[in-house]
């Protein structure tokens, strides 16, 4: 396969129609402008040049090549120069995530985008969704990864990721995936994410269409108190298990199965937002998110 060096010397002859003045022009001696003409011949197993005319004049074939060669020299061009402009974005960037979010992959991504844009700095700030999505709508936040997507107007969404949901619980409440059900929490209570969330929602719906309207569902918009409270046999957590991977692999929370709806989440942010940083800082969340995925593909 021929590289670019040898079509670029190609190229210069044809244009200069001297192997000399092209040797001259890309800074070479002229052995070695003739050795790259060889090897381009010997590869596409053609003469492209005739070297007994002054000046140097390409064949038929040559002809037929010179055309593609200035293409691939063009797109080489046109892709190095988008490189060279692609420099690290610089400024503030007041990224907004829940606590999902936070208590998963967000230090492998912060790690990641800190290499990726050095001069960027951050801010940020960890809420419920509702209280993201009024934040973004409001201007105090540029970006968001939320449970989403945000529906207000001039208000961009790209799907992240999806998130499992599931029971968990303390082994000392005697529950096992043999025989849990949610028929069997008599007392204890379910507890989960904030009143106006969509888990909290769905959760309550289910537990209507079950008939168990009586079953106590404690919440909590602080992620951390419901896996405390959990950690504490004070109810069953209704959570994604994917936040207690390390307290499930040491056994101090087994996961239970549960069938509600898996928790979509979105990277959404104002239209007005430069749109080259939105869509890198999103490819990289979606990265780092896809790997945490697959990392605790096995938590149920």
């Amino acid at each position: 396969m021929f590289d670019f060096k040898e079509v670029e010397a190609f190229v210069w002859i044809t244009r200069l129609g001297s192997f000399r003045l092209a040797a001259q022009h890309l800074h070479l001696t002229q052995p070695s402008i003739s050795e790259r003409i060889n090897k381009l011949e010997t590869t596409l197993e053609t003469r492209l040049l005739e070297r007994t005319r002054r000046p140097v004049q390409p064949t038929l074939k040559g002809r037929e090549f010179y055309r593609h060669a200035e293409a691939l020299l063009e797109a080489r061009q046109k892709a190095l120069s988008m490189m060279a402009l692609s420099t690290p974005f610089q400024g503030v960037l007041r990224l907004g995530v829940v606590e999902t979010v936070a208590h998963s992959w967000l230090p492998g991504f912060l790690a990641e985008l800190a290499r990726r844009y050095p001069d960027l700095t951050l801010e940020l700030e960890v809420d419920s969704s509702p209280g993201l999505a009024a934040m973004l709508t409001a201007g105090d936040i540029d970006l968001a990864f939320l449970m989403g997507p945000v529906t207000a107007e001039n208000v961009l969404n790209r799907f992240l990721c999806n998130y499992t949901m599931g029971f968990v619980t303390s082994p000392s409440l005697g529950f096992t995936e043999d025989n849990f059900s949610l028929r069997r929490l008599n007392a204890l209570p379910l507890i989960s994410f904030a009143r106006n969330s969509r888990p909290h929602h769905e959760l309550g719906s289910m537990l209507h269409q079950m008939g168990l309207d009586d079953v106590k569902l404690h919440c909590s918009s602080s992620l951390w108190t419901i896996v405390r409270m959990t950690l504490d046999g004070l109810g069953v957590g209704a959570i994604p298990p994917r936040i207690v991977a390390e307290e499930i692999r040491q056994g101090t929370l087994l996961s239970l199965p549960c069938d509600l709806p898996e928790l979509t989440f979105t990277a959404s942010w104002p239209t007005h937002m430069e749109s080259a940083l939105a869509e890198g800082v999103c490819e990289l969340a979606i990265e780092i998110a896809r790997q945490d995925q697959e990392a605790h593909s096995r938590i149920a």
